[in-house]
């Protein structure tokens, strides 16, 4: 069916169409009840593990040093691969693709192009048919313009918007018009009270599409206002004329494009965030060990220059050497509580 592309008023100013109808330093690993933080908490443990020749420590509920984890953290990551990033990356290129508007020049099987000036405010209608000709010739789309009085429509109609949808169904059985019609009645003031609106064919949409007649609609009703300058056919000629070279350019809808690509993507960001998989993160925590030791003092290792844990190793986690011997008080259970040396 039929809709507006917009129009105005010469008190009411402009307005567009109606192309709306359409179309914290703490994580949960798989989420389980395991939990690592970089911070102490009940029952937890506390364990060191060796990244870029220094030390980090965890502390866990449960023991970060077996394999299993992951082997289950690289099975559910194949898995959310394969069945979330697989669908999100298709509706990303599914959407973008639909996102982009290529028009096709329309073939109608009706023709004939428009002008009836039922109240002579067209003027000289040389330069209104040659734009409208120009106009249909580059895209396909039918082109009407009549003019009428205010009374033929305000009596039956709310608006000129729901005559012209009207006037739209009566003279064209195709979807490939585009129909604009100007009324105006000059008051005993002398005020020119004129209206105008603009109603396209669905099948003109992908041509006519929102932003290029919200130019068009912008352009026409400034010329409108500028009597002196712009006679009624001359403001509809020169806006066709400056509406035609645009009129077979591709379209992207930037909205539809955005949404494409940030929904997915913040959606597949949210889901890995929830499940907390770290596969790199995982490797390090197999080669974590236990640190129970009350006093926690580091050095470097005179061979590779790697930071250690004093009290801890009797080579260099990093390189392998041996590292420096040091006298330690112990307590009853065999924790180092003081470095002598």
């Amino acid at each position: 069916m039929p809709h507006s592309s917009g129009g105005g008023s010469h008190g009411g100013g402009s307005h567009g169409g109606s192309h709306s109808h359409r179309s914290s330093g703490s994580s949960r690993s798989g989420g389980s009840s395991h939990r690592v933080s970089t911070s102490s908490f009940s029952g937890s443990t506390r364990y060191v593990y060796y990244r870029n020749h220094k030390p980090h420590f965890v502390y866990s509920n449960y023991d970060i040093t077996k394999g299993d984890n992951l082997k289950t953290t690289l099975v559910t990551l194949v898995f959310m691969l394969i069945f979330l990033v697989a669908p999100m990356l298709f509706i990303m290129i599914f959407g973008s693709i639909h996102s982009i508007e290529i028009p096709k020049k329309l073939t109608p099987s009706d023709t004939e192009i428009i002008i009836e000036d039922q109240i002579g405010v067209l003027g000289d209608q040389t330069e209104l048919k040659a734009a409208m000709q120009e106009f249909y010739d580059e895209s396909g789309v039918v082109p009407a313009v009549i003019t009428i009085t205010n009374d033929t429509w305000q009596g039956n109609y709310s608006s000129l918007e729901n005559y012209a949808y009207d006037e739209y169904l009566n003279r064209f059985k195709d979807e490939s018009h585009w129909l604009i019609v100007y009324s105006e009645t000059i008051q005993d003031d002398g005020f020119e009270d004129w209206y105008w609106e603009a109603m396209q064919g669905d099948d003109t949409d992908k041509i006519l599409t929102e932003e290029k007649t919200a130019k068009f609609i912008d352009s026409c009703h400034k010329k409108l206002l500028q009597r002196v300058q712009y006679e009624v056919g001359d403001a509809f000629a020169e806006s066709l004329r400056e509406l035609t070279p645009e009129l077979m350019k591709k379209t992207v809808h930037k909205p539809i494009l955005l949404a494409s690509l940030l929904v997915p993507s913040l959606f597949t960001l949210f889901v890995f965030g929830l499940a907390n998989l770290h596969p790199i993160r995982e490797s390090y925590y197999r080669k974590a060990q236990a640190c129970n030791l009350q006093v926690v003092d580091q050095e470097s290792c005179e061979y590779c220059g790697g930071i250690y844990i004093i009290g801890m190793h009797t080579t260099c986690p990093h390189c392998g050497a041996p590292v420096k011997a040091h006298d330690f008080v112990r307590d009853e259970n065999g924790n180092i509580t003081q470095i002598l040396n």
